[in-house]
């Protein structure tokens, strides 16, 4: 039996991946999103988790840094 985990990116940890797919929001916050490349399909790995700071993420080479409330917004397929 395989269970698909499905987590907001801000319950991911540090080197955690996962691919993107969804984000919550109005247009605006998916738009912005969209414009950094965060995109349902998109791969991911957590760099830094922002506990006390923002949540550093790559997508391949590109290094994004996101605040919690955007971070909430995105939900991920974790990938074991």
């Amino acid at each position: 039996m395989v269970m698909t985990m499905y987590v907001r990116l801000s319950q991911m940890r540090e080197g955690e991946r996962g691919t993107v797919v969804n984000v919550q929001g109005g247009h605006r916050v998916r738009q912005r999103l969209l414009g950094m490349g965060i995109a349902p399909g998109t791969k991911i790995v957590v760099i830094k988790a922002g506990f006390s700071g923002p949540y550093i993420i790559a997508l391949g080479s590109t290094r994004l840094a996101l605040g919690r409330g955007i971070a909430e917004r995105i939900i991920v397929r974790r990938e074991r």
